[in-house]
């Protein structure tokens, strides 16, 4: 039962910095769902989902799957891009 716990918490860790490293002052909201044994984190442009695929013994396999949500996305240069002086 401990380890069910220590593994919960990474996610949540995941989630959060997931959160704290993005580029912009953005919303996101983690949910832990430890019946299903999934972690949904989900902002403005994406939603990233890790769920526990299979376990033997005390190993165990997790995939996380990104979904874009379309969201304005991040343009680091602007809406013109790149425009060097001069020109």
């Amino acid at each position: 039962m401990k380890g069910k716990r220590i593994i919960m918490r990474v996610f949540v860790c995941f989630g959060f910095l997931l959160a704290a490293t993005s580029a912009q002052a953005q919303t996101y909201t983690t949910v832990v769902n430890s019946n299903t044994k999934t972690v949904t984190t989900t902002g403005p442009t994406a939603t990233a989902t890790t769920v526990m695929t299979s376990k033997s013994g005390n190993t165990a396999t997790y995939t996380t799957t990104v979904t874009k949500n379309g969201g304005s996305g991040y343009q680091p240069m602007g809406n013109g891009g790149y425009s060097p002086m001069g020109r």
